[in-house]
């Protein structure tokens, strides 16, 4: 296990002027996130496992919010189907 090299913190001063500046700050449960995953080691056969079941949680997502948009904008065209 080898010594990483980490960045120095930024004050909470530029922290705070940079997250007026942003449309959308980052919220805070995706900096513990990120801090998270940058305080253990992964190999990187668990970094593509968790990117891609990320990637799915996302895609399966955008396929609801999708499927409820068109069911509530043009219901004709969801209707009752059968399973």
């Amino acid at each position: 296990m080898g010594a990483t090299a980490r960045t120095p913190r930024r004050s909470t001063t530029q922290r705070d002027e940079t997250a007026k500046m942003t449309a959308t700050p980052a919220p805070g449960e995706d900096i513990q996130k990120r801090q998270l995953e940058q305080s253990v080691a992964w190999t990187g056969r668990e970094r593509l496992r968790c990117l891609w079941y990320r990637l799915r949680l996302t895609v399966q997502e955008m396929n609801y919010a999708t499927r409820r948009t068109v069911e509530v904008q043009a219901p004709w065209l969801s209707g009752d189907r059968p399973r």
